[in-house]
């Protein structure tokens, strides 16, 4: 691991990434592990976006995984997982955002305080929430989990980003 990289200087760490279907978890689940077991971070967060009609209670547990759904938030949009919420007080040296964040979570998020937000595979370009912006080719969980790691090891983290 490149130690001046953004990866290489990464300890805490908030990753997002939205559900479609058990393999597809499994696979995100298994290429993150590795990335993090290879990593120098020490602390993470990650939070999956359920739809509607599934229910988390059926998802394999996870003592870092938080399942979030339309059903987690209140009338006005506030988050009701107190859990969740106490974690996203604290500050994260980065975040990883998989895909398009449904619009209560991203707005409970903002408040977090994240050193480099990185948003992957999206259809939302040039989104200035975002300091980097990374589109992968592959369709494999474990595959665009590699790529993104690959690609943060060769940003050196002092450089200005564009």
């Amino acid at each position: 691991m490149i130690e001046n990289s953004i990866w290489g200087t990464i300890r805490s760490l908030l990753v997002t990434y939205n559900y479609e279907d058990e393999d597809g978890l499994k696979e995100f689940r298994k290429g993150l592990d590795k990335a993090l077991n290879e990593s120098a971070v020490q602390r993470v967060i990650i939070i999956i976006s359920i739809p509607k009609g599934v229910d988390k209670n059926s998802l394999s547990p996870h003592f870092l995984i938080y399942y979030n759904g339309p059903s987690d938030y209140g009338l006005f949009g506030g988050l009701k997982d107190h859990q969740l919420s106490t974690e996203l007080k604290k500050s994260f040296d980065a975040s990883i955002c998989f895909g398009v964040m449904n619009k209560n979570l991203k707005s409970t998020i903002k408040n977090t305080e994240i050193g480099k937000k990185i948003l992957v595979n999206s259809e939302l370009m040039e989104d200035t929430t975002y300091d980097l912006e990374l589109t992968s080719s592959s369709d494999s969980p474990s595959e665009v989990i590699q790529f993104v790691v690959e690609t943060l090891q060769k940003i050196d983290a002092h450089e200005p980003q564009i």
